[in-house]
């Protein structure tokens, strides 16, 4: 159990003071590629954003039973190149899919989570792609640290990746992973406006909150440091109100807490795996 004033673990290893700590510098990389989580450099939002519209048309059973592909839309030949989350990319022929994690403990969770909530699905997309996709995760600051109204804009999360990954990426392809990035951020709810961006608050719901604790908890987090992590930083929301979800998730099984004073205990994956029926969210098969 952790004190609700301890403040987040140092990391060594950050290239950049400014980057949020997504992974406690304690954890072993090996477990969280096990249970779907992608490190490193790259990313679909080289050339995609999360499409959350295609991710919605998805079979959410057949991404629980582990299938390589999902089918988009009514008609049963129009079978799709599934991206990381099993969505459509195209509508001719099966194709191999990008990065597929389906049947991964993150993207069962996710599957069996869609059904619960539909209001929060586009976070739950949000949050399950910031796990798969180091370069959103180095978007995260120039929008969680953006003032509701103020303009984010594409070229800052373009200048954050030079500075990342200097003389890495072309012109063009700043540009467009840049704006996929900006594009995924939007379907999130967390900026609006078609062309020029405006910080927004999105919407959280007590499931996505179960999620982002449950993310959390995988990377290292516990107490404190889960709530002050940038997991549930993507809420948009206040301490007290992240605890009110939590609370409410509690009481769909998604979760336990307890708290004596300003000591918090939030334990997530062993009542996530028994309540959704996915057992490797808490024995890490």
């Amino acid at each position: 159990m952790l004190s609700m004033a301890r403040p987040l673990p140092p990391n060594p290893l950050r290239e950049d003071p400014a980057t949020p700590i997504w992974i406690a510098p304690h954890l072993d990389a090996a477990s969280l590629i096990q249970f779907g989580f992608r490190l490193g450099r790259s990313g679909v939002h080289q050339s995609k954003t999360m499409m959350l519209r295609e991710l919605g048309r998805c079979s959410m059973q057949r991404l629980i039973r582990g299938g390589r592909h999902c089918r988009h839309g009514p008609q049963p030949k129009r079978i799709a190149e599934s991206n990381r989350f099993g969505s459509a990319a195209g509508t001719r022929a099966p194709q191999r899919p990008v990065r597929p994690y389906v049947g991964r403990a993150i993207g069962r969770a996710l599957a069996r989570l869609w059904q619960r909530d539909e209001s929060g699905r586009p976070l739950l997309a949000l949050l399950c792609s910031l796990a798969r996709e180091p370069p959103l995760r180095e978007t995260a600051t120039a929008v969680l640290d953006a003032t509701p109204g103020s303009d984010v804009r594409w070229p800052d999360f373009a200048s954050r990746f030079e500075t990342l990954h200097a003389d890495r990426y072309s012109a063009n392809m700043l540009k467009s992973m840049s704006q996929n990035c900006a594009s995924t951020w939007t379907q999130s709810g967390h900026l609006k406006g078609r062309v020029k961006k405006r910080r927004a608050r999105a919407t959280a719901s007590p499931v996505a909150a179960a999620y982002a604790a449950l993310l959390g908890e995988f990377a290292g987090f516990g107490g404190a440091t889960l709530l002050a992590s940038p997991w549930m930083r993507t809420l948009d929301r206040s301490e007290i109100e992240m605890m009110a979800l939590l609370r409410q998730a509690e009481g769909s099984g998604l979760l336990r807490v307890r708290s004596a004073g300003d000591v918090v205990e939030i334990r997530i994956r062993e009542a996530m795996a028994s309540t959704l029926g996915v057992p490797e969210l808490g024995n890490g098969r």
